[in-house]
């Protein structure tokens, strides 16, 4: 099954934003509709917004727009997932989920669960948009998560399980000439083993030195599977380790800019009303340090990758 190359390039980029853009306005109008209308409007909306992407992903696949196509296919996933449950609730099937998401055997839930994993492979399928490979690896993660866990640290323990064997999938992906799937299947395998093992260390300072060290593992593990998106995940992972240790020894608070807390941009204030006596510029040197430590392992895995090409060409 040949993919849908993507090269970078301005249309792409574009195109790639107006998807996403499309999805999230998706989103946030059903979530409109469910407020305003309940269950029963919601499966109109829904189930009206799922035909409308369904048929301009399909004619953006018969134009020849692969790119276009692939990403209403993306948004077509989640709006059948929203159609579904919005169904499964106006018949009072779905259960509710206040008490946590994973919280013990809900048959109509991991229904809803499988039947996102069935839509997103379906789409793979027909589309072949890397992007895909990414709902389903996530969506399969929720659903086997959900299935053999009710939450807390056993989940955790299946999530970096899961992550291990996805990176199992990955590399065999990658060594059978599929990279270019290969490549989100490496981003969701880093997401579960970096999101498990900081269920467990969070806490104390050994915790994020351990968390660092993690990091460290990430970064070499990219460089030998060639995989550039184990360095990003380790990056995010240092920052978070930066900021733990900027808060202890600066006495700071940081604001998060960016939505869902996976990225942010450290704003420095003191803590209390009255003036510190800590130095708040650590925090600011902590992160200039952090820096530097980025150029440097950035130069060293320059200079590996210059002396193996001059091994190969030796030989």
């Amino acid at each position: 099954m040949n993919a849908v190359r993507v090269p970078w390039s301005d249309a792409s980029f574009l195109a790639y934003l107006g998807g996403i853009t499309i999805l999230v306005s998706v989103l946030a109008l059903l979530s409109v509709e469910a407020a305003d209308n309940g269950a029963s409007g919601l499966v109109g909306w829904s189930g009206l917004v799922f035909v409308v992407l369904v048929a301009l992903a399909s004619l953006s696949l018969r134009s020849g727009h692969f790119v276009t196509a692939g990403l209403f296919a993306l948004s077509a996933v989640v709006g059948f997932a929203v159609f579904f449950g919005a169904l499964l609730a106006w018949f009072g099937w779905l259960p509710e989920t206040n008490g946590g998401v994973f919280r013990g055997f809900r048959f109509w839930l991991l229904v809803l669960e499988l039947a996102t994993v069935v839509a997103a492979i379906v789409a793979l399928r027909i589309f072949r948009f890397p992007l895909l490979v990414f709902a389903v690896a996530a969506a399969s993660w929720f659903f086997l998560t959900d299935l053999v866990s009710g939450g807390g640290d056993w989940s955790a323990i299946v999530t970096i399980a899961y992550g291990l064997a996805l990176l199992a999938v990955a590399v065999a992906y990658d060594s059978g000439g599929s990279r270019i799937y290969g490549f989100w299947l490496h981003v969701v395998a880093g997401l579960t083993i970096g999101g498990g093992l900081l269920w467990f260390f969070h806490g104390g300072d050994f915790d994020w030195i351990l968390i660092a060290a993690a990091a460290l593992l990430y970064i070499a593990l990219g460089e030998r599977l060639l995989r550039s998106s184990w360095a990003v995940l380790a990056a995010w992972g240092l920052l978070q380790v930066t900021t733990h240790f900027a808060e202890r020894w600066a006495d700071v608070r940081f604001v998060a800019f960016f939505p869902l807390g996976f990225f942010f941009f450290p704003f420095f204030g003191l803590n209390g009303n009255e003036p510190s006596e800590h130095h708040t510029w650590a925090a600011a040197l902590a992160y200039a340090l952090l820096g530097l430590v980025f150029i440097v392992i950035a130069q060293l895995l320059a200079r590996r990758s210059r002396e193996a090409t001059t091994a190969a060409e030796v030989i």
